[in-house]
Order: structure tokens, then C-alpha cells, then sequence
């Protein structure tokens, strides 16, 4: 028997309140799995089923925290189940497989347990959905199963599965092309600019010449985004949005990943029937409501005529998935779209990864990844 650590969403935390590991997010190390047998905790595998050696790489994201909530509190996507697994984004390698299309040694990205060995379709952390039972227009998370993606012979990390040819990357793309409009000679403020989302919307944009603002918590992050080609890189903490906007701006597009007094800034900054793209809002995820931030500046969307528009990745999916996949890797090979990766090794240290990206701060730049294991 061969050991399978998990990492198991154990409480369900407060609305507004960060979860604490070792009380809401959980090491399990009871489990065990045969894999010579395959069989999991005494039960046979089913027949046309994935297993996957230690996990490989996991992506720890906003979105996690936001399935970590009660289910009658509705949400853009259905919730995770107390006492199973973490669900999240990973890059698994697979060990043995009985399913058409699907062999040993390839390479899978999509919705995977957080733990060292997983066999897919997985059944415990699903969510039994029922459209009818959740709020409308609520995502069900566990649709995006796993998908053979290219081995990249060495053109590329496989650490890119997790940045920029992974979510945070399919985020920023479907998002910028989708939505944001802007034209070359135009400026747009990205808040978060050295995030994984953020870093390729800074990207996108200056490769259509437009002029790109963008914050970020340190002077490392700062510098990052200088080396991205950003204008007018700031350090929020050292200089507030209203100054560097009144400075830099007007601007024409503003691409939030942030939030509250960003938010509040670029309102004020943006150009009349300009627009306001919101992707996160993580200023306000794990405070409790009555501590966050109020906006000031709303009445200022009527006045200018501003568009603001709130999204998730699968809105635009069908739309353009199959020109990220056609343009980011090209894109990437040519040296004009790179990204950063910050890795933890162990998977033992997942639920402190996932608190650290939800809390920011610090030096690190780029996507946090957690390495379960390297081949």
C-alpha cells in the first residue's frame, strides 16, 4: 500500500473570514491507496478510470476561497464539500488508464483532489449538480475535467500549465479579448499587475500598444512589471491609485483584480464612456463585510456613462478557448507572453500556499504552484 496524502476542506469558514490551516484546511495523511491491486481504501477502482502519480503540480486561486462558503450563499460556482478534498486546478501525469484516448506518461490540466494520488473521474469533493438546486447562472466547477494537453518536449516549463496556459493565463486572455476594447494609444490601469491573471493582461496590452499603468504591494513586484514592458509600474503602498491615475491618466480601460479603493481610483480616473472589467476583488474576500471598503464613486458611473462588467472565465470559453490555445504558445515560443512561477514543494505545504496567495504581500511574483512531486 502506497501512502496518499490529502489536503480536505475540514470547516467551512466564516463569510468574510480567512481560513485558518488546521482548522479549515486540513492535512489528511490517513489514507492509503494499492496501486499494484488497484484498488483505493479496499474498493476496486472502476475499470475505465485515471490514475495519476503524485499529483505533479496543483494551482492554489482565488476561486477556491470562494467555494469555501455555505451553499445557500449563491456565488458565481457551486461550493466545495465539507470533509472531501480540496478541488482545484492541477497538471497531473498519468500512471495508468483504461479510458479511450488516454494513456500512461500523458499529461492532464483541469479539476483534480488535492492529493497524491487521485483517480479520475474523481467521485469524492463532486458535487452531485442539479441546475435547479443552486442560485441562476451558477458554474458547476466540477465540469471542467481533466484534458490531455501537449507535452512541450522541452519548449517550455510544465509550470506554464499552471501560469500562463492555465487558468490564470485563460482568464486574462478570454477576459482582454473579450471585453476590454482598448486601442492602441489608449491607457488602461490593471490593478494586482504582477498577479498571474494580471501579468498577461499587462502583456496583451502592450503588445497592441497600449499604454499600460499597473500596481502592485512591493518593490520587487514593481520591478517585475517594469521588466514586462509596463509604463508606469507603482507600488500602492508608497503611492496611493488617486495620485498615480491623476498623474498617468485619464485611462480608457481598467482591469480590476482587486477591488475597494483600486476600484474607487480608476472610477474617478476613467475617461467618459470608457470601461471597468471586474476579475477579482480579493481587497474584500476575507474581510467581513462590515470592515470592507465602501466605494465613493459610483455615482461617476452614470455621469461618465461607464461600462462596468463583472465575469468568469467560462462565459467566454466556447468563444475563445480555441484561439488562446492556437496564439498564447506561439506567443510564448516567440519570447513576446512569459510569466513567473513561485513554487512550493510538498504538498504538505498546499493549505499555507493557498492562505499566502489569498493574503498577497511579499516579494514573490507571478503564480504560486505547489509541486506534489517531480518525475
Amino acid at each position: 500500500m502506497s501512502a496518499n496524502p490529502r489536503i480536505v476542506y475540514s470547516k467551512c469558514p466564516a463569510f468574510g473570514e480567512l481560513p485558518v490551516v488546521g482548522l479549515h484546511i486540513v492535512l489528511d495523511v490517513s489514507r492509503t491507496i494499492d496501486l499494484d491491486n488497484a484498488s483505493f481504501q479496499g474498493i476496486s477502482l472502476p475499470l475505465e478510470c485515471i490514475l495519476t502519480p503524485p499529483s505533479f503540480l496543483i494551482s492554489p486561486e482565488p476561486s477556491i476561497r470562494e467555494r469555501m462558503r455555505d451553499p445557500k450563499i449563491s456565488s458565481y460556482t457551486t461550493t466545495l464539500i465539507v470533509g472531501a478534498p480540496i478541488i482545484g486546478p492541477g497538471l497531473v501525469v498519468v500512471l495508468r488508464s483504461e479510458k479511450e484516448g488516454v494513456k500512461a506518461g500523458d499529461y492532464m490540466y483541469g479539476q483534480t483532489p488535492w492529493e497524491a494520488y487521485t483517480v479520475q473521474p474523481y467521485i469524492e469533493g463532486r458535487v452531485d449538480f442539479n441546475p435547479s438546486d443552486w442560485a441562476p447562472d451558477t458554474f458547476d466547477m466540477d465540469s471542467l475535467a481533466l484534458q490531455v494537453v501537449p507535452n512541450p518536449n522541452g519548449l517550455y516549463p510544465l509550470s506554464k500549465y499552471i501560469s500562463l496556459l492555465g487558468t490564470p493565463g485563460l482568464t486574462g486572455y478570454v477576459g482582454f479579448e473579450g471585453l476590454v476594447e482598448a486601442k492602441e494609444g489608449e491607457t488602461i490601469f490593471v490593478s494586482s499587475g504582477a498577479s498571474g491573471v494580471g501579468s498577461m493582461v499587462v502583456q496583451l496590452a502592450k503588445l497592441k500598444g497600449i499604454k499600460v499603468i499597473a500596481s502592485a504591494g512591493s518593490d520587487a513586484k514593481v520591478d517585475y512589471l517594469r521588466s514586462l514592458g509596463v509604463d508606469v509600474p507603482f507600488n500602492y503602498k508608497k503611492s496611493s491609485y488617486e495620485s498615480v491615475l491623476a498623474q498617468h491618466g485619464p485611462i480608457h480601460a481598467f482591469w480590476d483584480n482587486v477591488g475597494g479603493e483600486a476600484l474607487d481610483a480608476a472610477l474617478e480616473a476613467l475617461a467618459p464612456k470608457s470601461r471597468a472589467i471586474t476579475c477579482g476583488v480579493v481587497s474584500s474576500d476575507n474581510v467581513p463585510p462590515a470592515e470592507r471598503y465602501r466605494l465613493k464613486n459610483t455615482h461617476l458611473i452614470m455621469k461618465k456613462r461607464l461600462d462596468v462588467r463583472g465575469f468568469i472565465v467560462p462565459d467566454f470559453i466556447p468563444q475563445f478557448f480555441g484561439k488562446f490555445m492556437e496564439q498564447v504558445p506561439a506567443l510564448m515560443a516567440q519570447g513576446k507572453l512569459r510569466s513567473e512561477e513561485t513554487a512550493t514543494n510538498g504538498i504538505e505545504k498546499a493549505p499555507q500556499a493557498l492562505i499566502d496567495m489569498l493574503v498577497g504581500g511579499g516579494d514573490a511574483v507571478g503564480k504560486p504552484i505547489v509541486v506534489v512531486s517531480v518525475e
